[in-house]
């Protein structure tokens, strides 16, 4: 049990670090590779923030994620990770802001997912 709390608290984590991460792409101003990106994000700005918030989100759940291939056999553990799929894909649509169309194909996607998650999770039979 409490490997799924450890999974799940990182599945949260990495979805909202992804959330972060992809404001913060927005908001930055698009920089080359090379000492003007250290200077942008030397500036305090909405971006700058949320870029380290996000880095530091993936930081976090690696940690949950070390704690939960303790407790949980790698199967089911891995399964959960496709949970952050469903949860950044609901947010994009929800969240103001975002402006993310619904379609019915990420709809299917998403059951699918829902699906195959359960699938793993259901209790089987064992083979002697």
């Amino acid at each position: 049990m409490r490997g799924m709390v450890w999974a799940l608290a990182s599945v949260l984590l990495v979805s909202i670090a992804q959330l972060l991460l992809r404001y913060a792409m927005i908001s930055l101003p698009p920089v080359s590779l090379s000492w003007e990106f250290v200077s942008v994000l030397l500036q305090p700005q909405k971006g700058t923030l949320a870029l380290i918030a996000g880095l530091f989100g993936y930081l976090a759940s690696m940690g949950c994620w070390y704690f939960a291939l303790h407790r949980l056999p790698l199967s089911k553990a891995y399964a959960l990770l496709s949970v952050s799929y469903i949860l950044v894909w609901a947010a994009a649509i929800w969240l103001p802001g975002w402006h993310e169309p619904f379609s019915l194909r990420g709809g299917l996607g998403v059951l699918l997912i829902v699906t195959g998650v359960l699938v793993i999770f259901l209790p089987g039979r064992s083979v002697k």
